[in-house]
């Protein structure tokens, strides 16, 4: 099997990719284009500085992706199919943003000979990337708001890919553990080839900004994705891309008078221009709700964890999209009275995930 990776600078792709590798016990193997394509120039005699290759003459760049992936070719044949006792990652991009502009970065013709059988996007937050780039040759040349384009439009550019070539994709953010990669490649996809039963896939829904101020109700809510993966069942967690913390530190540091803030990010302290944060709130807020729906697209359920009465209209509209989009949609909801509307959009109530999982076993959605 070959999969499909992409991922904008900064965003972890590569270190993610060989972390399932390293997990996957020698069944995986990554090809990152981007080190071929330097270490096939050094081959040439050509030397290109760090921070320079997008610099080159496009015929240039065209000519030594195509010796990149001539090679690339010829490895692939081993990896294909559903039972190759080897399967292959290629990690690459597949646009620029270069000094205000696009710049392509994969060839339609290799990609088509290429085949891959899936195709995977790996997203960080956009302050962390930034945090990543700052220490790069990219350092100053992006602010976050490009970032966040940038990160929209390799995620569309993939998607589009995959749609072309009736092919699988997926999103998934680094901070999800590697082994989610290694389930959605081995417990689905690969199935699938074989003709045998996938695993099931199912996107956590819950309401985010009342979890994130109760650490007991956030506690349960990894207690039940952990029980759920544990039972066999893929689970997408949105809180893995948490951007939106950014916006209401930018506007409290604006009420307070500062130019700009601290966070943490990628294990570094990253400074913010409060204006800069601002200009992007649109961005951030609108790919939030984009990004979440994308995540229910991809898994096959939506399980929905509630544990309190207050109205939540993003897992209310969650509910509604799953609902009307023909997914099973299971509810967490441990109090005795509810809204006739959260019952009419949901498949079944549970009061546990015990039960949830119970009954899950009992209808045999569970594969391991």
């Amino acid at each position: 099997m070959i999969v499909f990776a992409t991922g904008i600078s900064g965003s972890g792709r590569l270190d993610y990719v060989e972390a399932a590798a390293a997990e996957s016990g020698g069944r995986l193997k990554v090809v990152d284009v981007g080190r071929r394509m330097f270490e096939k120039s050094a081959e040439l005699g050509i030397q290109i500085p760090e921070g320079k290759i997008l610099d080159m003459d496009p015929f240039a760049l065209d000519y030594l992706r195509a010796v990149t992936f001539e090679e690339l070719l010829k490895e692939a044949e081993r990896y294909r199919g559903p039972d190759s006792p080897e399967d292959l990652v290629i990690s690459t991009h597949v646009c620029f943003r270069w000094k205000k502009h696009l710049v392509p970065a994969f060839n339609l013709y290799y990609l088509n000979r290429i085949d891959p059988d899936v195709y995977v996007t790996i997203v960080d937050n956009a302050h962390a990337i930034k945090a990543r780039l700052e220490r790069t040759q990219w350092r100053g040349r992006l602010k976050l708001k490009d970032i966040l384009v940038w990160r929209d439009e390799e995620t569309f550019i993939t998607e589009i890919l995959a749609a072309y070539r009736r092919k699988p994709f997926y999103i998934i953010a680094r901070r999800e553990p590697p082994s989610l990669l290694l389930d959605i490649l081995y417990r689905v996809e690969k199935r699938r080839l074989r003709g045998e039963e996938p695993a099931l896939k199912a996107y956590l829904s819950y309401p985010i900004t009342h979890v994130l101020s109760e650490p007991e109700h956030f506690k349960m809510k990894d207690e039940v994705k952990e029980a759920l993966r544990r039972a066999g069942v893929i689970v997408f967690d949105p809180i893995t891309i948490d951007e939106a913390a950014l916006v209401g530190l930018a506007e409290s540091a604006q009420r307070g008078g500062a130019d700009s803030f601290e966070v943490e990010a990628d294990g570094y302290r990253l400074k913010l221009d409060v204006q800069e944060v601002l200009d992007a709130r649109g961005d951030i807020i609108d790919q939030i709700v984009a990004r979440d729906y994308k995540l229910i697209d991809q898994s096959d359920v939506i399980v929905v964890f509630y544990p309190t009465t207050a109205v939540s209209p993003g897992v209310l509209n969650e509910i509604h999209y799953g609902f009307t989009h023909n997914k099973d949609v299971y509810a967490i909801f441990p109090h005795e009275v509810r809204s006739p509307f959260f019952e009419y959009y949901t498949t079944r109530v549970f009061r546990s995930h015990e039960e949830l999982i119970e009954h899950l076993a009992a209808s045999g959605k569970l594969k391991r």
